[in-house]
């Protein structure tokens, strides 16, 4: 049975960061959101959900961008610390990734004192409260073809950071090699202020010198391997 999927416009994502008002640093290679072209119309089998094989992430990142409106901007890292995918006929179907908020790191800052300065703000009440809300979720149940080279599905799911649910959807690029599933994505976006991540924010009536954008670059990697089941005696 064919059905047909139609693909919208790549809606500009998904999580996780930002600068503070307390520190310059010279500038970094960034990651900027992938262009993305309005798909065409693609069909695809339906892939059957039983005798979905279950792999679990051992390994994975999410690369975030943070900057000001005017001067200095932020690179920095966030772990993923678990979560399980299915996959069926050598297609991705759904899954679960779950990320460890309380990891958020700075890298392009040399300065000890500074860089610890800025990761504890990052974790305080101003963004991501990590004391209240230590980890953030990605479920998604829909993964669909896209229409770049490189990265030609689209995972369509939902983000969830600090008890805030929206819809995100991410291009990526697939590999799965006996036992073990690469899943990289492109740089793709999501606006900090959909998820009450509003410090400095434009909207609030922020000084233009002051302002930090709302929209955060991101990107992650994530490795799994094939949780093998015993058979019974």
């Amino acid at each position: 049975m064919m059905r047909v999927l139609k693909l919208t416009t790549l809606a500009i994502l998904s999580v996780i960061a930002l600068i503070s008002c307390k520190n310059d640093s010279k500038p970094t290679r960034e990651p900027i959101a992938t262009p993305v072209s309005k798909p065409d119309t693609v069909r695809l089998s339906a892939i059957p959900t039983e005798g979905a094989a279950t792999y679990s992430i051992t390994d994975g990142v999410v690369t975030w961008l943070g900057k000001r409106t005017i001067g200095n901007r932020h690179t920095g890292t966030l772990n993923v610390s678990s979560g399980e995918l299915k996959v069926n006929q050598g297609h991705l179907l759904s899954g679960k990734i779950t990320l460890d908020m309380t990891s958020i790191n700075v890298n392009n800052i040399k300065d000890p004192g500074a860089k610890a300065d800025l990761e504890s703000h990052l974790k305080d009440s101003d963004f991501f409260e990590v004391k209240k809300y230590p980890i953030g979720e990605f479920v998604f149940d829909e993964v669909l073809p896209g229409n770049l080279s490189d990265f030609n599905w689209v995972v369509s799911g939902q983000l969830t950071l600090k008890d805030i649910t929206h819809p995100v959807n991410i291009p990526l690029k697939l590999t799965i090699s006996n036992d073990e599933l690469k899943a990289q994505s492109a740089n793709f976006a999501i606006n900090r202020t959909k998820w009450g991540l509003n410090f400095q924010s434009g909207l609030l009536g922020t000084a233009k010198d002051k302002v930090i954008e709302d929209i955060v670059p991101l990107s992650f990697t994530v490795t799994a391997k094939r949780i093998k089941i015993e058979p019974h005696h």
